[in-house]
């Protein structure tokens, strides 16, 4: 129980540092900004709308006025008779400030507050544009005794005993029964308005943290599958539900790990190869050094022995030395294509030459086997280029793999075809052949077939290096291969 405090800390702690706390805070921030300009620009329109509705309503005003206030008027706009009339119509609306003004703006009749008509000016254009044709409400003046810009109405008017020309200039909104603070507090409608506006901001912002909530949730199983396949559960994937950008990430992901999937297990295979490698070559170089030393001994003993039994000694000797140099070679040449920053040494030959050498060297070995080592196709003008040393070992392995896979009476051969810019280069024998899951496995390193195995040759480097030398020139082995008939590898070279 008491590290429950603790747990739910460190949970929030996670999530005010989340993806979605995030979202969610931007989210909220920005509708709240939003809902704040919106509501000013809406407060400060309304206004400007019941103020336009009130001038609009009451824009003849100032021209009926004019029929109460003409006759006092003549006596002039400070008379007793003028005062009076204006005092009776502010009694009636006692939001009004009515004013007399001369052509060009000056109050020369101030019945709001007397104090104020000294100096008092009017902008005389305000009220030509109100008094214009067809004009744009609302139309705003400030009013002698006030500092803020009102709505009016006005109408032509006459005053003094000369008759002189002038304005009957009445605010409107003098009171404050018509601003916008006082119709918040006393307005039922305006009371709804903004109750309906909190709602729909309240709802809104559940309905958005509810939505990122489903969004973020599969980025959190994404995250999930990626610590978990991080932990070790390299089968981890995820199950892409869309096709928008989450689900190509969630594929992109999918196949990484399957990549990466692939790749550990190539790791553990090539760990499994070289620790057989290793049991290998300890076992080829440990049998043929063993028999070494056995037939030396013998000799060196100092006994009799019969000019056969010594020649064949020798022969022996001579045979193990023989298998100890074509597996170091074999590893030399292994080591050297791991180099790969080491250049090829690429020049112009005679691959028949080549072929002609490489079957001289092994006729007695196909002799010895029962076996026909033929030479086909092989025109004596062809030229290739390619590093001579490696297509040697190439050639070298792939003779020395088909005399190994083929029984007495049997043929292993070696042919070419033109093909244009390349020579296709192919050695044939009706050997065992090679299952079809054998195919994608015999250029692998350190992989040795079932019957390569039972009859304890090779150490399953041979295909990999002509695999290898392949790559490195550019070209792909290809292999065609039916079990009990033989086994048919080409590959191709560039024309000199």
């Amino acid at each position: 129980m008491s590290d429950a405090p603790a747990r739910l800390a460190g949970g929030l702690r996670t999530l005010w540092h989340s993806l979605y706390a995030r979202i969610a805070l931007v989210y909220l921030a920005s509708l709240l900004a939003l809902s704040v300009a919106t509501a000013w620009i809406a407060v400060s329109q309304f206004d400007q709308l019941g103020r336009e509705f009130q001038q609009r309503m009451q824009i003849d005003l100032a021209e009926n006025l004019v029929q109460v206030m003409r006759e006092p008027l003549a006596a002039g706009p400070g008379s007793v008779a003028a005062i009076e009339a204006a005092r009776l119509i502010l009694s009636i609306n006692p939001s009004l400030s009515l004013y007399v003004v001369d052509r060009n703006g000056n109050v020369v009749g101030d019945y709001a507050r007397a104090d104020c008509a000294d100096k008092a000016h009017i902008d005389v254009s305000a009220i030509n544009r109100l008094l214009g044709e067809d004009p744009m409400l609302p139309v705003f003046v400030t009013a002698p005794c006030g500092g803020q810009p009102s709505v009016f109405s006005a109408a032509r008017v006459a005053y003094g005993a000369d008759a002189t020309p002038g304005y009957l200039f009445a605010v409107l909104d003098a009171g404050t029964r018509m601003s916008m603070f006082a119709m918040l507090r006393t307005s039922s409608i305006t009371r709804t308005l903004i109750f309906a506006g909190l709602l729909a901001l309240l709802f809104s912002g559940i309905v958005g943290l509810a939505l990122f909530a489903l969004l973020t949730r599969r980025f959190t199983r994404l995250t999930n599958a990626v610590q978990r396949f991080a932990d070790g559960h390299y089968g981890q994937r995820i199950e892409p539900v869309r096709a928008d950008e989450i689900g190509r990430l969630g594929r992109a992901f999918n196949d990484m790990a399957a990549t990466i999937e692939l790749q550990l297990n190539a790791l553990r295979e090539n760990d499994r190869q070289r620790r057989e490698l290793v049991a290998n070559l300890s076992h080829d170089f440990r049998t043929p050094l063993t028999s070494l030393r056995g037939y030396a001994e013998q000799l060196r003993s100092g006994e009799t022995l019969s000019p056969a039994t010594r020649h064949g000694h020798l022969d022996a000797i001579l045979a193990n030395a023989r298998r100890l140099t074509a597996l170091a070679e074999q590893l030399s040449t292994l080591a050297r294509l791991d180099a790969h920053e080491r250049p090829l040494c690429v020049e112009p030959f005679s691959l028949a030459e080549l072929a002609y050498d490489i079957a001289g060297k092994f006729q007695p070995q196909a002799e010895a086997a029962a076996v026909r080592l033929e030479i086909r196709r092989m025109p004596t003008a062809i030229q290739v280029v390619a590093d001579l040393a490696l297509i040697d070992r190439l050639l070298t392995n792939l003779i020395d793999n088909a005399l190994r896979a083929t029984p007495p009476g049997g043929a292993v051969w070696l042919e070419t075809e033109d093909v244009g810019d390349t020579i296709r280069v192919g050695v044939g024998d009706t050997g065992v052949g090679l299952a079809d899951n054998e195919l994608a496995l015999v250029t692998q390193r350190f992989y040795r077939t079932p019957a390569g195995r039972r009859r304890g040759d090779g150490s399953g480097l041979g295909l990999s290096i002509v695999g290898e030398i392949c790559e490195r020139h550019q070209t792909r082995l290809g292999i065609q291969s039916t079990p009990g008939r033989g086994t048919l590898m080409v590959f191709q070279l560039r024309r000199a």
